[in-house]
């Protein structure tokens, strides 16, 4: 049976930076700290914990994750997704192939890698899963011997089907809301409450959003209490 190693890169520099409007800098280390959790959580019922490898510049991410049981590879900076995902494939070539999974897609679910590496044990070199824009990739499965040029942040989806399209590989496109969904914008959150699902970054969130809706109140109070003495 061939053997994949799964790759979560994960960015060490100013994490979820457009949730900034809502969330304090600690709050979204924490909140990109559940996702990761989720998303092992995940590959550990898939049992593939034993073949997944975090990437990242941040220490504390590296280290979250050696206690989670997985392997660990660090950078000495943020690069980018790319270079991090060419540095992780280059760090454990001893596989059969890759699949590179963000730290930012709460809903995915065993069945889904089940059935990526289905896909590719009935012949396909390559699995690409979009985004909910089809902009992004959300999963990419690249077999050795198959592995393609990567253009994250960069209109990847199409890109990335473009390039087995012109190389001629075997590939399929799998989509699944929960893989195509991910958290990156204020938007997100709001979407995410109405899927109900629980886990560490729905509880996260929900005493995150409790806390600030307590010291909304406070200050209200107190604003109030002092406008009423003067």
């Amino acid at each position: 049976m061939r053997k994949f190693a799964i790759v979560i890169p994960v960015k060490g520099e100013n994490p979820k930076g457009r949730l900034g409007e809502l969330l304090s800098k600690w709050e979204k280390k924490q909140l990109q700290l559940s996702m990761l959790e989720d998303t092992l959580a995940t590959i550990s019922k898939a049992k593939k914990l034993a073949h997944t490898y975090v990437v990242s510049s941040d220490r504390d991410i590296l280290r979250f994750a050696e206690g989670y049981g997985v392997g660990s590879i660090p950078e000495d900076k943020d690069r980018g997704v790319n270079s991090a995902v060419e540095s992780a494939i280059f760090t454990v070539d001893g596989y059969d192939g890759w699949m590179i999974i963000p730290a930012d897609l709460p809903l995915i679910t065993p069945n889904d890698i089940r059935t990526v590496l289905t896909l590719v044990r009935t012949g396909c070199q390559i699995v690409i899963s979009p985004s909910e824009d089809y902009s992004g990739t959300n999963l990419l499965l690249m077999s050795k011997g198959s592995i393609i040029p990567l253009h994250y942040d960069d209109d990847s989806f199409n890109k990335h089907v473009d390039e087995v399209s012109k190389r001629g590989i075997r590939f399929a496109v799998y989509y699944s809301q929960n893989v195509a969904f991910d958290i990156d914008r204020v938007s997100d959150l709001h979407k995410y409450f109405g899927f109900g699902r629980r886990n560490s970054t729905m509880n996260l969130l929900e005493r995150t959003l409790r806390k600030r809706r307590v010291r909304r109140r406070m200050n209200n109070r107190k604003r109030d209490s002092s406008e009423s003495t003067t």
